[in-house]
């Protein structure tokens, strides 16, 4: 998961060639040197574009190329020693940006299946939209994407890491209170999954993890976490919800923006308390829409595959409330997984009563420098009213936004966001085999030692 597997060869070798350029610029007084190997820059700037593609962060190095030719004419002589500066700290610069904010990859998951992916757009006309009151007659839409075990079909390309990064780069900058242009290249990452490919062939039908994301997050924030459990045999099912999510794109061009940002409210308890009624009852249409595309009555590469007597329900942050408040509803929800969870929101009914099927809970060491100090008091609750089996866990040296891709994002990231001290390459692994483990011991019931192997970790807290 590391970023230097986020290698691209055509930009490594032209940041070489322009160091030689540089250097030639510096030291050759004739300059032939230096004209020649600016021509093989440029040379590998085309096939860049072409190839790879030209990302925001590579315009420094870019840009140097007309500039050093710019002192090259205006200089003929020796290179003033400021400009010999100037130039030697943009080549830095050229050198360091890319780095640190990578085109990352996705590792290709473990498992022994191929993913596929679908993305479908549901309305639930049942139900009123509650957050846009200009509209009193919205109803409630929602975008679902699916990954699934798929035989692999080798003339698709791999879908990418986010679509419409023109609309949603400027809403992720915001919630991340960074500038619009810095997640502009998430579209250059590809992902693992293959769009609308065959689902493997097996005669068994596969069990389902059904995931809520926090606020302003997306269902596209665990992707590495879907594509190891799709790989493995599972079917994962992601909405954006509607309003909450980031930024939802409809199919015919409208968009549901984030309204969810009510600090400070009179009437946030309230608000939140309706929110999550919205959450769950999203959690119970999409079960309903996947036993109909069970029975065929909605078309998908799911249709007869869907194993409908093992559901989990998992969630990081305001998802982990979604889908505790869900799974103590819904009875066709068997097992229940929490990344992190923001256990304020859920209803004190709930954690009086605790929650009744197999229930894991992983996160941080403490919540105590958040707004909500009181999130573990109200989860050791929960857990103490929770039947057997549950599991406890504090991951050691983790952030909020280690249970997420955003890891990745940079190796810089922690100075910036809610990441801890691990290594994506530590933890990302770690949060996969407790999640695969946790399903296939309770939800599958096929292989637990997978999961009483990810435990015996020296950086795992079992309460």
């Amino acid at each position: 998961f590391t970023n230097s597997k986020s290698v691209r060869p055509l930009e490594i070798l032209t940041l070489i060639i322009l160091s030689g350029v540089l250097f030639a610029l510096f030291n050759n007084k004739d300059r032939r040197l230096f004209l020649y190997l600016l021509l093989a820059a440029i040379t590998s700037t085309i096939l860049l574009y072409f190839v790879e593609g030209v990302r925001w962060q590579f315009l420094p190095a870019l840009y140097l190329l007309p500039f050093a030719y710019f002192i090259h004419r205006i200089q003929k002589g020796t290179v003033h020693f400021y400009v010999k500066s100037v130039l030697s700290l943009w080549f830095m610069i050229a050198v360091v940006l890319p780095w640190v904010i990578p085109i990352f990859i996705l590792e290709e998951p473990d498992g022994e299946y191929a993913v596929g992916t679908e993305t479908f757009h549901w309305i639930d006309s049942t139900r009123l939209e509650w957050f846009t009151p200009e509209d009193p007659a919205d109803v409630r839409e929602l975008m679902v994407q699916v990954w699934y075990p798929a035989i692999k079909d080798h003339e698709k390309d791999p879908v990418t890491y986010m679509d419409h990064i023109q609309l949603r780069s400027k809403t992720l900058a915001r919630a991340g209170k960074l500038p619009s242009f810095l997640p502009s290249h998430l579209d250059m990452i590809k992902t693992n999954s293959f769009l609308s490919i065959d689902f493997a062939e097996t005669k068994k039908t596969a069990p389902v993890l059904l995931f809520s994301h926090g606020i302003t997050g997306s269902r596209h924030l665990h992707q590495v976490l879907f594509e190891c459990l799709a790989s493995h045999g599972y079917i994962v099912i992601a909405p954006d919800h509607s309003y909450d999510c980031n930024l939802t794109i409809f199919p015919n061009g409208h968009i549901a923006d984030y309204r969810s940002d009510i600090t400070g409210h009179p009437d946030s308890v309230k608000i939140r308390r309706q929110q999550i009624d919205t959450r769950s009852r999203d959690i119970h249409f999409i079960i309903d829409q996947l036993e109909r595309i069970q029975q065929g009555s909605l078309s998908s590469k799911l249709n007869g595959k869907i194993d409908l007597e093992r559901i989990a329900v998992g969630g990081h942050s305001y998802g982990g409330a979604t889908a505790t408040v869900s799974t103590h509803q819904d009875k066709r929800i068997k097992a229940c997984l929490v990344l992190d969870s923001w256990v304020s929101p859920v209803p004190k009914k709930i954690i009086d009563s605790g929650i009744n099927v197999p229930f894991l809970f992983m996160g941080r060491p403490a919540w105590d420098g958040s707004d909500y100090p009181g999130n573990y008091p109200l989860l050791d609750s929960l857990m103490q009213n929770s039947a057997e089996p549950k599991y406890q866990l504090v991951i050691q040296n983790t952030e909020h936004l280690d249970y997420t891709d955003i890891p990745l994002y940079s190796p810089l990231i922690k100075y910036f966001m809610d990441v801890g001290d691990l290594s994506p390459d530590e933890s990302l692994p770690l949060v996969n085999k407790l999640v695969y483990g946790f399903l296939e011991k309770h939800l599958s019931k096929k292989n637990p030692t997978i999961f009483d192997h990810a435990l015996n970790n020296d950086i795992i807290v079992i309460h």
